[in-house]
């Protein structure tokens, strides 16, 4: 280390060193002179000095006792100096500050824009991935992920069987059945709400404990026990008022009488959008070995304490592969895994969160680096007071020390506003955000937010502060104090600071453009894909028909009326009825075997989505019949049943055949067992899940020959679709008061809903990177006018010797452009990576789309030109006179 930087370094109090040092002296001094005192009074040295030795007592005890009261001093000196001269840079700064209001004014907005932005997209994802849910002990509670031949698969009653009578690793298991309730209560409207079926065990497994009543008990899940229910917080309140006398109270679920015995927290309950728990009873076919096949259950438990997750998660697979050997014709190639519940909560949402957290990390960089720029350009102006408090006394220590407290004032005002921002933002952000983003609704600004908040304030402040604050003391004193009033040259260093500042702000926003870019790009594809069906007119809505009111006769009857009502509504052109809506996202997959083929091990037979509708249903939804027929109004009980078949299915089991008058053995239990049913008709592919998916294997069967309890309606009209919703409505009160009607969507809707991830990412992204491009040209700007001020004499000179206004113009956008040019070379760099990070969000467009790339460069240049062309103007109009007489 040089003198210079020891001198830079060197603490302005003494060290417990010194303070030893310093006592060491005194005493020695003291010591020096008695002994001298005694020497003259005729006293040889040595005696003098044993005598002054003796007078003095123990020296040691005296020098700790005189050590502790220097230290004491000197610690308490310290206190009040650090507090003196903190209050004085406080009030200088904000003196300064405030003399160039608009310096103050566009540093703040820059930081409160960048800390804003971070804090808000950190509040989500803290709310989401970092913030542990909340039950006791939630990293041992997991979910049970069944995959076979490497696909996802759901559990058997059986499985419930197996892991509670062989896993040793776990404190219980329970099993959950998803479900949609019809809830009565006193005599208000019927109303949807989400439900699950669940074990007696699931409440003690989360071991959360209910704000009014209990919950299940052991023996409660027995045919022969009365019906029970536990119902949300969020539903007590808004359709009991939160009234203690709920408990006990008799309901109608489904048609069917319950006794509301416990409320489940609003914060500690699982799943996160259920209103209502009831209890999983299972039918005596249910828990046996033939019931392996049949697979729709999910499965919680909790691993013991003192158990490692790892031991539980090979446990269970062991278990997986001993049931293969047991039973391989249904469970070949089948596998268990724990997974954290957290994780399956989050899902694949945890990768694209991460990436916008860092997305607005880069936003805060480039905030940060224009803020820098701009104190490097007041540094600059500041030269000479620098001087001058040189020349006074202030060492290069104090002036770096009001330095940093001017910026990191600055990050804290800027902070302040940042939460402002943050706040404004969380509700933009929350409120566009997809109603499938898991725990979205749990992210607020808090006390983790905060403190997060506060960290960033204080490194934003010493990120750019430090290169202003490294130019103090560089500059020649005597230079700065002659240049008075004339002001002071740019140092080489400063300017290549600036410049390096502004390359590295364009090789960012070229980084954030393309990320942003290819998810725009991908988004684009998606809208373009044709869904399989034309929403335009259409209006879609729910209901459930509960199977202890309606048998096979009366849900028959129901369909007949309401379809025949809603046709004759006016403004519809046509109606159709189905159990399963398209990008609903949910369905029913069913195993079944062709006629003529040999069959194979169940575990290996082909699967099919199925879909049950009504005549109409095709044309109201605009799917084409492409070869036979649809199904058609003479297709009732009594009829011989006929199957369509999407064109997925046609080119996946029958590539090289006819397809129509082929027949199937469907799995679902709905027929004679083995009979079959011929295949009738082709129809188009609909994307069932997602614009993304590929369209899967899909029958069509006639809902009047196997009717279900789910039904969705779908009414096409010329007005629009959402002025039906009230009639249709009142059409289903009036066939059944006790049926609600929910999910009253448009197919657009729909449509849009079913990428609202993908719109939701991409526009994030896409005002980060806007955000990125400002800033990145207000840094430009900033740089390229500076230079211009700062050579005013040099452009004076060349205009004098002739130079054009179009050649300086050209001179200074050319040193812009350079800059920029720089910067996308290493920005373009950057968007390999960036690509390869969003590449699993992506649909259709390439990692590295030369397109989308080639459109950044296009922009940033176009932006570059015109943050270079507006201080060019200034230059090309440059008075040689002025200039030079100024100099």
């Amino acid at each position: 280390m040089t003198p210079r930087r020891k001198k830079f370094f060197r603490f302005p109090w003494r060290t417990t060193r010194q303070i030893r040092e310093d006592v060491d002296e005194e005493l020695r001094f003291h010591l020096d002179m008695r002994v001298d005192a005694l020497v003259a009074l005729g006293l040889s040295p040595d005696a003098a000095r044993t005598r002054a030795l003796r007078e003095f007592g123990d020296l040691d005890d005296a020098r700790r006792y005189i050590g502790a009261v220097d230290r004491d001093i000197e610690a308490a000196q310290r206190r009040s100096d650090f507090m003196n001269d903190l209050w004085h840079d406080i009030g200088y700064a904000l003196r300064k500050l405030r003399a160039a209001p608009l310096f103050t004014l566009a540093a703040i907005v820059t930081l409160a824009l960048g800390i804003g932005a971070n804090t808000a997209i950190f509040s989500v994802v803290n709310g989401v991935l970092l913030k542990p849910l909340p039950f006791p002990q939630p990293e041992r509670l997991v979910r049970l992920r069944f995959t076979q031949h490497g696909h996802s698969d759901a559990g058997t009653p059986m499985d419930l069987v197996d892991n509670r009578s062989r896993a040793t690793s776990f404190a219980g298991f329970s099993v959950m059945e998803g479900t949609t309730a019809n809830f009565i209560h006193d005599n208000a409207d019927a109303e949807r709400v989400q439900g699950v079926r669940v074990g007696t065990n699931w409440f003690s497994l989360l071991r959360v404990k209910p704000i009014a009543g209990r919950f299940f008990a052991d023996g409660e899940d027995q045919a022969d026990a009365p019906n029970v229910a536990v119902i949300s917080e969020g539903l007590w309140k808004r359709d009991f008022g939160g009234a203690q006398s709920v408990i006990g109270k008799t309901v109608r679920i489904n048609s069917q009488p319950f006794t509301i015995i416990g409320v489940a927290s609003a914060d500690q309950h699982y799943p996160l959008t259920v209103d209502l728990w009831m209890l999983k009873r299972w039918a005596p076919n249910e828990l046996v070995d033939q019931s392996r096949g049949a697979r729709w259950l999910g499965f919680l438990a909790r691993v013991k304490d003192g158990v490692d997750v790892s031991t539980a998660d090979n446990e269970v697979a062991k278990i997986s592969e001993a049931m293969e050997k047991q039973f391989p014709e249904a469970f070949r190639e089948r596998r268990t895994h724990v997974v954290a519940l957290q994780d399956w909560l989050v899902g694949d949402v945890r990768k694209p969160l991460f990436i916008m957290l860092g997305a607005v990390a880069l936003v805060l960089l480039i905030a940060c680096a224009n803020v820098a720029n701009l104190m490097l350009v007041r540094a600059t102006a500041r030269e000479g007071e620098m001087a001058v408090r040189t020349a006074l006394g202030a060492g290069r220590g104090r002036l770096v020390r009001q330095l940093m407290t001017e910026s990191v004032m600055l990050s804290t005002v800027g902070a302040l506003a940042g939460l402002a921002v943050a706040k404004l933002g969380m509700h933009a952000l929350l409120g566009r955000a997809p109603q499938d983003l898991p725990l979205v609704a749990t992210a607020s600004i808090d006390g983790a937010t905060l403190a997060v908040t506060a960290v960033i304030a204080l490194l934003t402040g010493v990120v750019f502060g430090v290169l202003p604050a490294m130019q103090v003391g560089k500059h020649d004193l005597a230079t700065a104090l002659r240049a008075g009033s004339r002001g002071t040259r740019t140092r080489p260093g400063a300017n290549r600071a600036k410049r390096a500042i502004v390359i590295a702000e364009v090789a960012v926003a070229v980084t954030l453009l393309t990320g942003a870019g290819l998810l725009l790009h991908s988004f684009a594809k998606l809208l373009s894909v044709d869904p399989g069906f034309r929403p335009e007119g259409v209006l879609s809505m729910k209901i459930l028909l509960p199977s202890r009111a309606y048998d096979s006769t009366s849900s028959r009857n129901f369909i007949h009326a309401l379809e025949e009502r809603a046709r004759a509504m006016p403004g519809a052109k046509s109606v159709g009825i189905t159990n399963i809506i398209p990008l609903d996202g949910g369905g029913y997959g069913f195993s079944f075997a062709i006629r003529g083929r040999p069959a194979g091990r169940p575990s290996d037979e082909p699967n099919t989505e199925v879909r049950e509708v009504t005549p109409d249903f095709f044309a109201t939804m605009g799917i084409p019949v492409l070869r036979g027929r649809g199904i058609m109004a003479s297709d009732q009980p009594g009829a011989p049943k006929v199957l369509v078949v999407n064109r997925a299915f046609a080119d996946r089991f029958f590539p090289n055949e006819e397809v129509i008058g082929q027949e199937i053995r469907l799995g679902w239990g709905k027929e004679p067992k083995g009979e079959t049913t011929p295949i009738v008709g082709v129809v188009g592919d609909v994307h069932g899940d997602a614009l993304e998916s590929k369209p899967e294997p899909t029958v069509y069967a006639s809902i009047m020959q196997a009717p279900d309890d789910g039904l969705s309606i779908v009414v096409r009209t010329n007005l629009d679709p959402a002025s039906l919703a009230a009639p249709l409505r009142a059409i289903v009160h009036e066939l059944d008061h006790d049926l609600p009607v929910f999910s009253v969507q448009t197919m657009e809707e729909r449509v849009a809903g079913s990428v609202g991830r993908q719109r939701f990412y991409a526009t994030l992204l896409a005002i980060f990177a806007a955000v990125a491009l400002i800033l990145s040209a207000v840094g430009l700007y900033g740089v390229i006018a500076y230079a211009v001020s700062q050579r005013t004499h040099e452009l004076g000179v060349r205009v004098a010797l002739g130079a054009t206004g179009d050649r300086i113009s050209r001179m200074v956008i050319g040193e812009g452009l350079t800059l920029t040019a720089i910067g996308v070379v290493i920005g373009v760099a950057g968007s390999f990576a960036a690509g390869k990070l969003v590449a699993t969000l992506l649909f259709g467009v390439g990692a590295f789309d030369p397109l989308t790339i080639g459109s950044v460069v296009v922009v940033l240049a176009a932006v570059a030109a015109l943050a270079s062309w507006l201080p060019a103007r200034r230059a090309a109009r440059v008075d040689p006179l002025a200039a030079m007489r100024g100099d």
